[in-house]
């Protein structure tokens, strides 16, 4: 398997096991693979043309558990260079062994903390991040990292839960289960509860970086954004004047009450699973 897709350049996150995501991996990556919505043919249309993506593209999975995303995406457009990270060592092993599984040599991946991406600014053409908002501690930070690494017109496809007792129930089972076969009561670092974000908080979230484009469309169950980077190096693109906080504040309610995708976009229905 290829694993130089991209060039990290910091130190790899300190080794750790006191996670949920150690402890209970195959729980987590069951839910995965049977439980959470495949928004696979959704990410395709929301960030590739509709030929499909070009030879070389480079795409990132953040918080990529065992590898759904990556590994179906680099099947389906083998062309394509994905990377996914994770935290978990557990994770990691279970998306490298899927990938080998499916012989897929554009697939690699790589233990690292998305609030600290290990990939230089503007090197990413595009990023997928699903689920992942209800368990990190810093949100900002990592929709910061997203926009850094992006690539100018670089996009990203961000999915999250809304529904709240069926998003939380995977985190609380996975609590119970580590309880049960733990004879210590051990500290994970994850929250004990899901943290699901309302659709102003998802819209306000987004409208921290200044994107060139921002759509965010909802359904019964998920919430989106579909968003892209200007034209600018992340060096020349100023930061937001205190003055215009209220104004992006206006405009996040406004994103949250409706959606109407771009003109130029080729964007999927995303319709209640």
């Amino acid at each position: 398997m290829d694993s130089g897709n991209f060039e990290a350049n910091v130190c790899q996150p300190s080794p750790s096991t006191d996670s949920l995501f150690e402890r209970v991996s195959w729980f987590y990556a069951l839910c995965r693979e049977y439980l959470f919505r495949d928004h696979t043919q959704e990410i395709a249309h929301s960030l590739f043309p509709p030929e499909g993506p070009a030879p070389g593209t480079r795409l990132l999975e953040l918080g990529c558990g065992p590898g759904f995303y990556a590994c179906r995406l680099s099947e389906e457009f083998p062309n394509l260079r994905t990377t996914g990270v994770d935290l978990s060592f557990s994770l990691i092993q279970r998306a490298k062994d899927r990938a080998a599984a499916r012989h897929l040599s554009n697939c690699s991946f790589q233990r690292a903390d998305a609030h600290s991406l290990p990939y230089p600014s503007g090197s990413i053409d595009s990023i997928v991040v699903s689920r992942l908002f209800l368990i990190v501690p810093d949100k900002e930070g990592i929709v910061r990292e997203v926009f850094r690494v992006l690539r100018p017109s670089g996009r990203c496809f961000i999915a999250e839960p809304t529904s709240g007792f069926r998003t939380r129930l995977p985190l609380a089972l996975m609590w119970l289960l580590a309880r049960l076969t733990t004879s210590a009561a051990g500290k994970y670092r994850e929250p004990q509860q899901a943290d699901v974000m309302s659709r102003p908080d998802f819209a306000k979230l987004i409208h921290t970086q200044m994107w060139a484009n921002a759509d965010l469309q909802y359904d019964g169950w998920y919430q989106y954004a579909v968003c892209q980077r200007g034209t600018a190096p992340v060096a020349e693109i100023p930061a937001l004047p205190e003055s215009l906080t209220g104004v992006v504040e206006a405009e996040s309610k406004r994103a949250a009450s409706h959606f109407v995708p771009p003109a130029h976009e080729h964007t999927a229905t995303l319709t209640p699973a």
